[in-house]
């Protein structure tokens, strides 16, 4: 009996959920729509109206940075599947979303009184704010939802929503910045509507806010949420160096790096969304053997996307430019530059789910923050001594993910043995 239970679990383990192939697919197939969306306003907005959409999207960035970290503690908790804390972590994550409400209409009020954001009304602050917090909101079901291994749910609401999305698509050529607002604001309103409507067990059920609960909910999401604070943060001071250095005109020429990157990592996002919760649970429950077939078949996607990818670029992507975006042609070669870097910043993602199933996250924040600190360095020295570059761009983002790759082995080297204890 303990025999057939464990080929059960093996093999439940190997054959791999459908809705895991359709939940990439989808996603992949969302991004595409989203940069369609991005193209038709480029289309058929002005540069003002394009300048406005951007300051509410920053707004809505903005919001996402005051979670603080209790989306990513909270994934890890929901995934874990223990009842009573999901509905304590569910409470505490919508009390303090509703907390932030009044927060940001006094905010809009402040603003408007004393013209803090001159390009924007009060209404539209009071949208961007609404809007940002719909966000956060729809953020948190999806991690909800992943983290509960729902993946059929995640792909019924984000086919839904973005559908109405699409079908809403022809009001920004025919009502211009409102029609594209209303494009923007339906898709988060339509995840959360809809989810709620089908999973009323994901539903809050009081509210309730506790400094020690939150605490714990920060115990396992603020050094995770800084880590990619730091990311944001370096892209930053990248893009703003090639735009003050090089000129404007240079920052276009990298558009194509940017449209890769985004691209490149829908895979190892959605991935990560798949083996997440079931590493997470296992460690947790200490079925080691589970784990670690967990984080082999982890390594085995990873690796293969990276392979397959690899080849698909290497082959494809310099005709496909040629033909689609020929004025971007010379953005090919910084892709070529970058592309080992994104491949081992890939395979520091399984090593982040081990050091996530531990709970041994600090060293996770000594990567971030001292790749972070090599990368914004090395700008300066290269501005210093007149070698800024888009070429040498490209090779120190190649090399910072060299970095972390280096940085995540000798981490698991040093912890590895404190594992399985």
């Amino acid at each position: 009996m303990i025999l057939n239970m464990s080929s059960i679990r093996s093999s439940a383990l190997k054959g791999v959920d459908k809705s895991n192939y359709y939940y990439i697919v989808i996603n992949i197939g969302l991004s595409l729509f989203s940069f369609l969306k991005s193209f038709v306003f480029m289309r058929y907005l002005d540069l003002r109206e394009l300048g406005v959409i951007s300051l509410v999207q920053t707004i809505f960035m903005f919001i996402g940075l005051l979670q603080i970290g209790l989306l990513n503690g909270g994934y890890r908790i929901v995934s874990l599947g223990k009842k009573e804390e999901m509905e304590k972590t569910n409470n505490t994550i919508y009390t303090y979303l509703a907390l932030l409400l009044p927060l940001g209409i006094a905010f809009c009020l402040l603003s408007s009184y004393f013209n803090w954001i001159k390009d924007l009304s009060l209404v539209l602050l009071l949208i961007s704010v609404v809007f940002g917090i719909f966000t956060l909101l729809n953020n948190w079901y999806q991690n909800m939802l992943i983290g509960e291994q729902k993946l059929t749910e995640v792909n019924i609401s984000n086919i839904v929503s973005f559908s109405l999305s699409a079908l809403l698509l022809p009001l920004a050529f025919l009502y211009g910045f409102w029609g594209a607002m209303a494009v923007i604001m339906i898709q988060p309103l339509a995840f959360v509507g809809l989810s709620m409507i089908r999973n009323k067990e994901l539903c809050p059920t009081g509210f309730y806010f506790n400094i020690k609960y939150i605490k714990y909910i920060l115990s396992f999401g603020l050094i995770p949420f800084w880590g990619g604070i730091f990311t944001i943060l370096y892209l930053q001071v990248e893009r703003w160096s090639i735009n003050q250095v090089l000129g404007v005109e240079a920052l276009g020429s990298f558009y194509l790096v940017f449209l890769y990157v985004s691209l490149y990592q829908l895979v190892p996002n959605s991935l990560n969304s798949i083996f997440f919760p079931k590493g997470v649970k296992s460690y947790a429950e200490k079925r080691y053997g589970d784990f670690k077939r967990i984080i082999k078949y982890y390594y085995l996607s990873i690796i293969g996307y990276g392979v397959l990818i690899s080849i698909v670029t290497l082959l494809f992507l310099e005709p496909m430019v040629a033909v689609v975006f020929p004025n971007h042609l010379p953005g090919v070669s910084f892709v070529y530059i970058i592309l080992p870097g994104l491949v081992l910043m890939s395979l520091i993602e399984p090593i982040g789910l081990i050091l996530n199933s531990a709970v041994i996250l600090k060293p996770m924040l000594v990567a971030s923050s001292t790749n972070l600190a090599f990368n914004v360095l090395a700008i300066i020295v290269l501005i210093s001594i007149g070698l800024f570059s888009l070429q040498n761009v490209a090779v120190l983002r190649c090399a910072s993910g060299a970095y972390m790759m280096v940085v995540y082995a000798i981490i698991y080297l040093i912890i590895r043995k404190k594992l399985f204890i």
